[in-house]
């Protein structure tokens, strides 16, 4: 188990820095600062088991893809991505509700899956551009 928290805070620091290498301008950067500091406090929640916690700021992350800067890039894959992000988070503030320990750790690490590729294909989108 050990192996596949590594893997997952591997992952969020990779999200972190492409968030942050990208350079999507003030607005989103914030945006994209603040998923990343929920995120975080999500994966100390759920290796801690800290439902009340976890509930919070799942919430506050699904909250977060509302934001009228979430929705800044227009382009149909970016939004494919996102929809599927917003999924993965809404499956992780259910699997909270419930206090599952199985769901939970699962619901987390697809969550973060979901958010590495929208930052890998804003990358090459980027770089085709």
């Amino acid at each position: 188990m050990n192996t596949i928290w590594r893997a997952v805070i591997v992952l969020l620091i990779s999200a972190g820095v492409a968030a942050h290498a990208t350079s999507q301008g003030p607005q989103v950067n914030t945006l994209m600062r603040a998923k990343l500091e929920h995120s975080q406090k999500i994966l100390e929640a759920v290796v801690t088991s800290d439902w009340v916690g976890l509930e919070r700021n799942s919430r506050e992350l699904e909250q977060l893809t509302n934001d009228r800067r979430w929705t800044v890039f227009t382009y149909p894959e970016y939004a494919r991505h996102s929809a599927a992000f917003v999924r993965a988070v809404q499956d992780l503030h259910a699997a909270a509700a419930q206090r599952d320990l199985d769901k939970t750790p699962k619901a987390y690490v697809t969550m973060t899956l979901e958010c590495v590729e929208c930052h890998r294909y804003m990358a090459r989108a980027r770089i085709a551009r």
